[in-house]
């Protein structure tokens, strides 16, 4: 029997991924994840376990050939969102990412930033990144996209004091404001996270050098 819930991950990474493990545990395996839905067949608990990666800084060629790469490995994946794009027709703009991953179309990469990863549990633990180094890259790209969303968020609510950039009422406006700065702290919550765990890993890193 199938189940779907409703959810959304503003700690998108580690969040989602100890939820997902959670959800593993009581028998539910994933089956198709959207937006904001993940619907679940039933299965043994703890049969399955999940990672999520992020890969909303690769181009969509790059995004693939690691999809391909896992599956090919034995690995089952999925595509999720973060939903963190400046868009304009088919073709959105992500700050956070480098070279050609800035680039998302849709179809392509947009609503792909994130893979979730899915393998039977097994007595070997289940990282995607097993040296620090890696880790590290991985967390700072992570922490960047967060840096970015809080900035959208503060820039929201500076144009707002523009006058006349819109036609709602001030206390309309007011709440527009304090929206987007609730939306803002929720993010600033998750970058506070990795940036501690990014300094963590740094340190560790020298430690290993």
């Amino acid at each position: 029997m199938s189940k779907t819930v409703f959810r959304y991950f503003f700690d998108f990474l580690d969040g989602q991924e100890k939820w997902l493990n959670d959800m593993a545990e009581k028998g539910y395996r994933l089956k198709k994840c959207g937006k904001i839905t993940y619907t679940f067949d039933e299965c043994m608990p703890g049969e399955y376990e999940y990672a999520v990666e992020f890969v909303g800084d690769k181009s969509y060629s790059k995004a693939e050939d690691y999809r391909r790469y896992l599956e090919g490995m034995g690995f089952r994946t999925f595509t999720k969102n973060i939903n963190l794009n400046f868009s304009y027709g088919k073709v959105r703009w992500r700050p956070y990412a480098k070279g050609m991953g800035q680039i998302a179309t849709s179809p392509g990469a947009f609503n792909k930033e994130l893979l979730i990863v899915e393998k039977k549990k097994d007595e070997k633990p289940f990282e995607m990144h097993t040296n620090v180094q890696d880790k590290l890259d991985a967390y700072k790209t992570v922490r960047r996209a967060y840096i970015w969303a809080v900035l959208m968020m503060f820039g929201l609510v500076v144009v707002t004091f523009i006058p006349n950039i819109s036609s709602l009422s001030v206390a309309m406006t007011w709440v527009l404001r304090a929206a987007v700065a609730v939306f803002g702290a929720l993010f600033l919550i998750p970058t506070v996270k990795y940036s501690l765990l990014v300094n963590r890993l740094r340190n560790e890193n020298k430690i290993f050098e």
